[in-house]
């Protein structure tokens, strides 16, 4: 050896002691030294959460100061061979607090042990939501997970961490604009977004027009962003999935937070009702918006209201070990009056119980049970046309799952079903001036059943491969009206012919079997290439005729006229890490093309209409594009640029000038920006601050605009262009904040500075059209939502057994 290499080695040896040295480890023993005669012994065990009891994926081993090449599987379990002798293994996972061990192995061993999170004042800024290398290493293309904390890097609208304002800062997701409610995956329409907590189907998740969301920071943990390649256990939209993980209460001590801030007030309370057996976690918001509203110089404005809540209550039982229960309810409400003009109003409650349960060293169980209501309506307050109408979707959500999994192989299997029920549309007189006559129009009925299986196999240490199959059926179901219409002619309401009365019978089914497949392969340890592909079916649907989707759009089931929607997604992605992880760098394309696409007439009627499909023009949509992302995910400076090229077309397939689109011609979709640019910055102030800036720039999307006018007996007759042939001007904002910790409390407060629109522009959030003064010529006007600086502030203060830790 060298003089070099012997310096290295005593160099590498004393910094690897002085680590050990300054910290506790603890200490296993297995067999004596004069009694080992293999060449190698076996370590295995578990790495559990503290609090859950839940196995922790992605843990590394590190043997000797050395990383293994061995992490925990997706239920904690490790397996390792080492030789005899005295061993310093080290477990660590980037979102968790390092566990050093000293163990002294001479025969096959079990360590099981627990892994904190990572305190965020002691550890600095970290953006990594998994494993280092997952990006690299998960054969699943557009795949994003991030956790609660994390969002917190990102500046606040309101000064309320919010999981929606965080994903449209990510590659591949948009939005229409400011004031609309939902996201746009990769080209999709907001209502093929699958949306899940805890695995639970979600309808509504938005407060104040889309402006925050519903789900608390404080109570989720972590969530899971699928943009075109979705697992076969995951089923119902055609674009994406999110699936939002609540947090569990504290299993030891009781503990709590009360904020208030420029757009809420909050609590949360959580800890044990029976120590390290049964958790309780409660979080709820209230608004205090309305004075904020008081300062508009707009009369219209001065004497609006805006009101919204929600609540969640979480309960977590370990029955035993491996062996779990969990209960959620979410409830969310929303109130908003503009003037006296109109209204909305919107609630929703999703609750579930969830089983997970690990049998034996390889099979584990996850059974769902889950009950949705979602209520809307829209209300015009003043005059003789004063009214309201209410609508809604009741469901109920059943799921159950078994995996088996060894070292390289996973298989899921399992069954899901959804039982539909659209609530009557109602209308009703607002008050006794009104000239309105109640009426009420039923709405469709349906149940989605499908079955599904998925093989994860590591097929070497350079290539990964999960393929799944879902089949999926659907069924209309009375009672219900279908109406028939004169044949060789558009469906509209004058071609009525005649009407079948359905009872409690099966009126449409509809099916298909659905492939999902997904193959990585790596070039070297820290780059790899990805393939994918999903096939996905959609049986439900939003109405909507505006142009953004809002929190009262209907959800519209399929029937005859109305068929599923099938998406075909295409993916292929190159993945890079550099400097252990401490970079990412991403480039991935996609393809889609759906069938069965709807969108709308002009003027289309689609409240309190019996045969919806009159108002409906149905087509095929595609959209394609590239994500490219650099990543910095340590350091005292964290952050990313995100650039995403996306087109969506549709073209109308009617055989009738009626039931077309610009003549069956492909036009850009409501939500086609094609460019957007994202930049993030977090910079670490030492020793309790955090300050965060975002940069957002898109294409402005597309719009109908006016190319002439005319007279005619002194009326100005506008002549609008083909639907969506220009656009809104761009899109550009940047936001800052700035996060300080224990600011007057030890125990643990935090104190928020948000400025959002730090430019002040004037964004456009439409254009519409006016007559200019006396004159006979239309002038375009923009509308700017929140067009000036909108600086917030929020503090929060905790409570409590947990506080100081």
């Amino acid at each position: 050896m060298n003089k070099p290499s012997i310096l290295f080695f005593i160099l590498w040896f004393f910094l690897v002691n002085v680590s050990f040295s300054q910290v506790d480890s603890l200490v296993f023993e297995f067999g004596k030294k004069e009694t080992a005669h293999l060449e190698n012994y076996v370590l295995t065990g578990k790495v559990l959460d503290p609090e859950s009891k839940q196995g922790i994926e992605g843990v590394g081993l590190h043997v000797d100061g050395f990383y293994s090449g061995v992490n925990t599987d997706k239920f904690g379990t490790y397996f390792i061979k080492i030789q005899p002798g005295i061993h310093k293994v080290t477990f660590r996972h980037s979102s968790r607090i390092p566990v050093f061990t000293e163990v002294i192995l001479f025969d096959n061993g079990v360590v099981d042990i627990t892994m904190k999170e990572k305190s965020f004042e002691l550890e600095g800024v970290v953006v990594m939501s998994d494993q280092p290398d997952r990006n690299v290493r998960n054969p699943i293309t557009g795949l994003t997970k991030l956790t609660a904390q994390e969002l917190k890097a990102i500046p606040a609208f309101l000064g309320e961490a919010d999981i929606f304002k965080g994903l449209q800062l990510l590659p591949g997701v948009s939005t229409v604009g400011e004031g609309t409610s939902g996201i746009n995956v990769r080209g999709a329409k907001t209502d093929q977004n699958l949306l899940m907590m805890n695995e639970a189907i979600v309808l509504s998740s938005n407060h104040a027009l889309g402006f925050l969301s519903a789900f608390n920071t404080d109570v989720t943990e972590t969530f899971s962003l699928y943009k075109g390649n979705l697992p076969a256990n995951f089923g119902g939209r055609a674009g994406s999935a999110l699936n939002i993980l609540m947090r569990p209460g504290d299993m030891n001590n009781w503990k709590g937070a009360v904020g208030v801030g420029t757009s809420n007030g909050k609590l949360l309370i959580e800890g044990p009702l029976k120590k390290d057996k049964l958790s309780l976690i409660f979080g709820a918001r209230v608004s205090n918006t309305n004075w904020l509203l008081k300062q508009a110089r707009d009369y219209d404005l001065q004497n609006s209201k805006l009101n919204f809540h929600d609540a969640y209550l979480g309960l977590n039982w370990n029955l035993a070990q491996g062996h779990n229960i969990e209960f959620n309810t979410l409830m969310t409400g929303d109130y908003f009056k503009f003037s006296n003009e109109f209204g909305y109003d919107w609630s929703n409650r999703v609750s579930s119980l969830r089983y997970k349960g690990i049998i034996g060293e390889k099979w584990s169980v996850v059974a769902l049970l889950a009950d949705g209501d979602f209520d809307n309506a829209f209300f015009d307050p003043e005059g003789l046309d004063a009214a309201r109408v209410d609508n809604g979707m009741r469901y109920q959500h059943g799921k159950l799952s078994a995996t088996w999994a060894n070292e390289v192989v996973s298989i899921t299997s399992g069954l899901e079903m959804v039982n539909y029920r659209g609530q009557p549309e109602i209308l009703s007189p607002y008050n006794s001036e009104s000239n309105f006559n109640s009426e009420k129009i039923e709405k469709e009925r349906g149940f989605e059943a499908a079955i599904f299986s998925s093989l994860e196999w590591d097929i070497s240490e350079n290539t990964g491969f999960v393929a799944g199959l879902r089949y999926s059926t659907y069924n209309q179901l009375g009672p219900d009206t279908v109406f028939q219409y004169q044949s060789s002619a558009p469906i509209l309401e004058e071609n009525i012919t005649g009407e079948t009365v359905y009872e409690k019978s099966s009126i449409q089914p509809y099916s298909g079997f659905e492939p999902r497949l997904a193959i990585r392969q790596n070039l070297t340890a820290n780059a790899s290439m990805k393939l994918s592909y999903a096939r996905l079916y959609q049986y439900i649907q939003s109405i909507s005729n505006t142009f953004g989707p809002t929190p009262i759009d209907l959800w519209q089931l399929s029937t005859p006229y109305i068929q599923p929607q099938k998406s075909d997604n295409f993916s292929m992605g190159f993945f890079r890490n550099s400097k252990d992880n401490k970079w990412e760098f991403s480039i991935d394309g996609f393809y889609r093309k759906v069938q069965n696409q709807v969108e709308y007439r002009d003027f289309a009627q689609v409240f309190l209409n019996q045969h919806m499909e009159t108002e409906l023009v149905f087509g095929e949509g595609k959209a394609y594009g590239a994500e490219f992302l650099i990543k910095k995910n340590l350091g005292v400076i964290t952050g990313w640029l995100a650039y995403t090229y996306s087109r969506s077309f549709f073209r109308s397939l009617g055989e009738y000038e009626e039931t077309q689109i610009n003549r069956g011609e492909w036009y850009p979709s409501n939500y086609d920006k094609p460019h957007e640019v994202n930049f993030i910055l977090s910079r670490k102030m030492y020793p309790r601050g955090l300050f965060n800036l975002s940069a957002n720039y898109s294409t402005g999307r597309p719009v109908n605009a006016v190319n002439a006018n005319y007279i005619i007996n002194g009326l100005v007759i506008p002549e609008y262009s083909d639907r969506n042939q220009y656009r809104i001007p761009d899109y550009f904002r940047v936001d800052v904040s700035y996060t300080l910790e224990k600011v007057f409390s030890k125990k643990g407060d935090s104190l928020n500075l948000s400025i959002y629109n730090l430019l002040g522009r004037r964004n456009a959030y439409s254009v519409f059209w006016q007559k200019d003064g006396d004159t006979s010529q239309l002038r375009p006007y923009r509308l700017s939502i929140l067009g000036a600086v909108f600086p917030s502030i929020s503090y929060s203060i905790q409570f409590g057994g947990g506080a100081d830790e």
